[in-house]
């Protein structure tokens, strides 16, 4: 099928794509990778007035250290940060699971999270490290807590003439563990994932929006055997379906396991 009618604006600069999404808000859409945008405007689903493309924003590709945090702006792609030895081991090997190769050299930190899909990786990720997520508009800049930017399927904090331009994440390394399962090996959507960063274990593929599990985060680091661990998973995990609920929490195990043997 071929796309609906847009306007298209191509942007040379951050402060002038937040211009064009002040005036047009709502009738707005972003192209960020277009790995998640491109075959919605194909099919239809998605009907935007204005198409902003942001391939020219350069300050948005850029990678820092600055004061325990890792500033990563929204336009990296996937396959750089899976290759990046300054990136958190965590975040590599979550990019190893986003589609296959075209996808990663195509598609975007930013544009994933802001497209927000139940079983993709990088919400996941955000929400476990504790990051930050740091979106403008010509009002200014703001600070979104990943915990409060995903608000369900494909639903966000962001304001209609916001853009989402960097996402912090602490820059050390803290034991870690991912795994996830999907239909037809990596690359999949996810049925069911989980991930550990630290003392924080997160869910995600099996609901309707990544899940962090508190009472699984206060048992792994006691002695309690892998049996109690997977019965607390089980019983705090919100699924769509009972599989993806056991499935979820057999991966909480192997991610917890993986975190603790972690050097």
């Amino acid at each position: 099928m071929k796309p609906p009618e847009f306007e298209y604006h191509r942007p040379d600069s951050l402060a002038e794509a937040i211009d064009v999404l002040a005036r047009y808000g709502s009738g707005a859409t972003v192209l960020a990778g277009g790995q998640s945008l491109m075959p919605q405007l194909a099919l239809r689903r998605a009907r935007p007035r204005n198409l902003v493309d942001l391939q020219r924003l350069g300050e948005l590709t850029t990678i820092e250290r600055a004061g325990g945090l890792l500033r990563i702006g929204a336009m990296v792609r996937h396959r750089r940060l899976e290759r990046d030895a300054s990136v958190p081991r965590l975040m590599r090997r979550a990019a190893r699971h986003i589609g296959n190769a075209e996808v990663r050299n195509r598609g975007t930190l930013g544009g994933s999270l802001a497209f927000a899909d139940p079983a993709a990786e990088w919400p996941a990720v955000a929400l476990a490290m504790d990051a930050v997520l740091v979106v403008a508009s010509v009002r200014g800049r703001r600070q979104i807590a990943a915990e409060d930017f995903i608000g369900g399927p494909h639903t966000t904090s962001l304001e209609a003439d916001e853009l989402l331009v960097e996402v912090q994440v602490p820059s050390d390394e803290s034991r870690s563990g991912f795994a996830e399962v999907a239909r037809r090996g990596v690359g999949d959507y996810a049925i069911a994932g989980a991930v550990c960063h630290g003392t924080t274990v997160v869910v995600f593929g099996a609901g309707g929006r990544p899940q962090r599990l508190p009472a699984v985060e206060a048992a792994i680091y006691t002695d309690e055997s892998s049996d109690v661990l997977v019965d607390v998973a089980t019983a705090e995990i919100e699924a769509a379906s009972e599989y993806q609920r056991h499935v979820a929490a057999r991966l909480v195990v192997r991610v917890v396991s993986e975190a603790r043997e972690a050097r």
